[in-house]
């Protein structure tokens, strides 16, 4: 296998499939690949020159990472913390896919440098894991950013709900393209700032606009991309 190819966790999730259409990747399964096991994880990268790690393995639905505190504690911090540390050993590069859950969604318009304060469980165990990455190695990505299903899965779209967050093909080339120029630090990823309703619409002209009430729902999760605006614009010129 060339050192073209990554190595990527979660590989056969809903942001991976996508991915995978753009990178070259080693994709295992969890079983062939557990983030829990750090003498796999050494093994498995000693299989091949890597060009880096894509770590997207992840308990991702904030209700389920609720109900399953330990668990995605395990999976999210101690997985993370493994893969972190075992990329350090193997002299590899990093990239860990984050979140806009690491804000409460209070204020909006989050930048790469704003202290976060995770809105959720979920959204602590995925601060936690880029904590993790940030200790084993100066070699690291952090990506912050967030999905929706190719197409928009619900009759309604809340109308008060701001967000950066696009189609997870839209925002697996916009990843792809970060990791290709080799990015590092930490960077939000996504597009204009619009309502859930609006970005429905794109995909679904019969949604139909309904009012979030709930006062414990993250309402401004939307992140500022101007950092990653600049990138790509610098690289065009170049």
């Amino acid at each position: 296998m060339s050192n073209l190819h990554y190595l990527m966790t979660g590989g056969h999730g809903r942001l991976g499939t996508e991915l995978r259409k753009h990178l070259p990747c080693d994709a295992p399964t969890h079983q062939d690949l557990d983030i829990l096991d750090t003498g796999m994880i050494d093994r498995h990268i000693s299989k091949a020159s890597y060009a880096a790690v894509i770590h997207l393995a992840a308990i991702t639905e904030p209700a389920m990472a609720a109900k399953n505190p330990r668990a995605s504690y395990r999976t999210n911090v101690l997985g993370t913390r493994n893969l972190a540390q075992a990329s350090a050993r193997h002299g590899l590069m990093i990239y860990y896919l984050s979140t806009d859950y690491v804000f409460d969604g209070r204020e909006g318009n989050y930048k790469e440098n704003d202290r976060p304060a995770p809105a959720n469980w979920y959204g602590t165990t995925k601060y936690a894991g880029e904590l993790e990455i940030q200790e084993a190695t100066s070699h690291y990505g952090i990506i912050r950013t967030s999905f929706r299903p190719a197409q928009w899965p619900f009759p309604t779209a809340f109308t008060n709900v701001y967000t950066s967050a696009d189609y997870t093909d839209v925002i697996a080339a916009e990843v792809s393209s970060a990791i290709t120029r080799k990015m590092s630090g930490v960077l939000h990823i996504g597009t204009p700032t619009k309502t859930f309703f609006e970005l429905a619409q794109q995909r679904n002209p019969h949604v139909m606009p309904e009012e979030c009430k709930d006062d414990a729902f993250p309402k401004k999760r939307n992140l500022n991309i101007e950092k990653w605006l600049s990138m790509r614009k610098k690289s065009l010129r170049a």
